[in-house]
């Protein structure tokens, strides 16, 4: 039974409420921010124009080892994307006790100030918090809940099935855990999206958003079971693994553009 009523997650008006908030973060997670905003701004002096931060932390639920933390640096004008890579694993080694991986994605600046580009807009509106830098985000929104976001947010499901099948193949065991929880992370985000308009309820929290799904395809029940257990605790069957990447994942890919399509 859905416990969440249509309107969740949303004002009088239907637009998004957003649950991230710089008031929200723990201060554990304090110098791991500032020491990747730091060295962003070392690395990159001329190209740094600011630094958001989403996921678990922003919303101040993150759970100490079992969370990522996840940031957004903002540049103008290329980088060396191994520069940045070579960062974010310096940074996950270092705070290893606190977070599970320290994850920087990278934002263009010019990309993302088009107002045409409505995912890149909506994603640091709604999802995102400002942590160094000028905040870009008053300048967009407010946003409704509309298949469009659903398809800019998790249309992608096609390539990060392709893309797990093929790390997963012979990976270490610590690399096959991390990509099998994203994983489950990505196709629970991207089952929640494909009746997000529908149910006109707005959640970032997995469970919250298995609920959701589950209200309209009760039969995925025991899959999603699973994809939450392996967010608890990894797994390691791995043919196990690489079948539900496969077959749940093309069940996805088929169907999403046009489940998330279906209005109110």
């Amino acid at each position: 039974m859905l416990t969440l009523r249509a309107g969740y997650g949303l004002d009088s008006n239907g637009f998004i409420v957003s649950d991230v908030s710089i008031d929200k973060i723990d201060r554990v997670y304090v110098p791991c921010i500032q020491e990747s905003v730091e060295s962003l701004k070392k690395l990159f002096p001329l190209q740094l124009h600011s630094v958001y931060l989403y996921g678990s932390v922003a919303r101040g639920e993150a759970v100490a080892f079992k969370s990522d933390l996840d940031l957004i640096a903002m540049f103008v004008g290329n980088v060396q994307l191994a520069e940045l890579t070579k960062l974010a694993g310096a940074l996950s080694q270092k705070y290893c006790s606190l977070v599970r991986e320290v994850g920087i994605a990278v934002g263009d600046y010019n990309y993302t100030m088009d107002p045409s580009n409505y995912y890149e807009n909506a994603f640091l509106k709604e999802l995102c918090v400002c942590v160094y830098g000028a905040d870009v985000r008053e300048q967009f929104g407010p946003y409704k809940l509309t298949s469009e976001i659903a398809i800019r947010f998790n249309g992608d499901i096609g390539e990060a099935v392709t893309r797990t099948l093929e790390r997963i193949k012979s990976p270490s065991n610590d690399d096959f855990k991390r990509f099998s929880q994203s994983f489950a992370r990505k196709l629970i985000r991207t089952y929640y999206s494909m009746v997000m308009v529908r149910s006109q309820i707005w959640s970032t929290r997995l469970g919250e958003q298995s609920e959701v799904f589950l209200h309209y395809f009760p039969e995925k029940e025991s899959i999603i079971h699973t994809l939450l257990n392996w967010i608890d605790e990894p797994p390691t069957e791995r043919q196990a693994v690489y079948e539900i990447v496969k077959i749940e994942g093309e069940w996805a890919r088929q169907n999403f553009t046009h489940e998330a399509s279906i209005l109110v």
